[in-house]
């Protein structure tokens, strides 16, 4: 088997397996912490953690070890077991590239036919048939407000509004939203993952009421009235948001998020500085590590052992 064929194949059945491995990681971790409270930082890290611990471990250790030490010209078959494994590598990738292509080829129209039909007001678009206010886009997010949400917002409601989706902006929530879609892992095929999905947007809209807000408890209860006026615009419009944009008005979390505001209730957890530290660092040392105490060839050695006895 040619080094490139058994690269791509091997290093698809290791991503599969480490993808699982990390999926019970994210099981168990969103379990310990379903009764508490997280950052949207620490939420967001832990629903990302199967993909990334994945593509981490073949970009990082199986991929150079393989290329190092394996034969160009290498006769090996590959049993049962891993073309299983390889299957479902194959079946996760291609299902991400296939959800990224889609997701973007509509975000791309409606944030076309927004720009063409909307009007400038200042630092925000106004687009006739959208039901509020969202922040569209994944790269280059601009904020949008439907017609009857502009006459109907005082402007301090106004005001507190857009700093609510500036903070989004800030945040690259739109794109953390992209991330998640697009994640190759079986985590997002489980229950626990819309759970954490969900925990992650309640936590990044508080976020962002706290951002609006700045600890002023006027501009609270501003945000307050401005979230209850723009629900009950929401009905059927002409122009309904992409689901990855961040929308000022969310269903679920209108009565927790007017409670919070109304109770001075701004304040979150904070995202420890050291967990992405932490990461950050293990992201350069671990590979380093690795080849330093050759774990890679102990890597190589197992990939080899798994294609010599597995069925």
């Amino acid at each position: 088997m040619r080094l490139a064929v058994s690269s791509v194949l091997l290093g698809l059945a290791w991503f599969a397996a480490t993808n699982v491995a990390g999926t019970a990681v994210a099981c168990a971790l969103e379990r310990a912490t379903s009764t508490r409270r997280r950052s949207a930082g620490v939420l967001l890290a832990m629903r990302l953690l199967p993909a990334a611990l994945s593509a981490f471990f073949v970009a990082a250790l199986f991929l150079p070890a393989h290329l190092q030490y394996e034969p160009a010209e290498a006769d090996e078959s590959l049993g049962i077991a891993l073309g299983t494994l390889i299957a479902l590598g194959f079946v996760l990738i291609g299902r991400s590239v296939l959800r990224a292509a889609r997701i973007l080829r509509t975000d791309f129209r409606l944030a076309a036919m927004t720009a063409r039909v909307g009007r400038p007001r200042g630092a925000i678009l106004e687009v006739s048939g959208l039901p509020g206010v969202s922040l569209a886009g994944i790269f280059r997010p601009k904020i949008l407000i439907g017609s009857a949400a502009l006459a109907e917002l005082t402007p301090a409601e106004l005001d507190v509004a857009i700093s609510h989706e500036m903070a989004h902006r800030r945040s690259l929530d739109n794109f953390k939203r992209f991330l998640i879609a697009c994640a190759p892992d079986v985590f997002g095929m489980l229950p626990a993952a819309r759970r954490l999905e969900d925990r992650w947007e309640a936590e990044t809209e508080c976020q962002a009421d706290a951002h609006a807000v700045g600890g002023d408890g006027r501009r609270a209860i501003v945000l307050a009235s401005a979230l209850v006026k723009v629900a009950r615009l929401a009905r059927p419009a002409a122009i309904w948001p992409s689901p990855l944009w961040s929308g000022f008005h969310v269903a679920a979390l209108l009565e927790t998020r007017v409670r919070r505001l109304v109770g001075g209730e701004t304040s979150l957890p904070r995202t420890r500085a050291a967990l992405w530290r932490t990461i950050a660092a293990a992201a350069i040392t671990v590979p380093a590590a690795a080849w330093a105490l050759d774990v890679s060839y102990s890597v190589h050695l197992v990939t080899e052992a798994l294609v010599t006895y597995l069925p």
